[in-house]
């Protein structure tokens, strides 16, 4: 029985990192311009996600990175 846990640990291990390509795939595709960072613009045509802008730009520099983007996500939705 203890291939069970070893199992276990292999599949969570597996959907965090799906998770962390999803989050990536997400901002990349919202990055138009490709900077690193999402800016008021580029949310601009996503108003459900232009709505939470001030909310992740924790270090209220007018720009979302990845790591702000992340970790909104993973606290927020996960």
């Amino acid at each position: 029985m203890k291939i069970l846990p070893f199992i276990t640990s292999i599949l969570i291990l597996l959907s965090f990192n799906a998770s962390a390509l999803d989050v990536k795939q997400r901002f990349d595709h919202l990055d138009i311009n490709k900077s690193g960072y999402l800016t008021y613009d580029e949310l601009e045509p996503q108003p459900h996600l232009l709505s939470m802008f001030v909310i992740w730009d924790k270090d209220q520099n007018r720009q979302i990175s990845l790591i702000e983007f992340k970790n909104y996500l993973t606290n927020n939705l996960y």
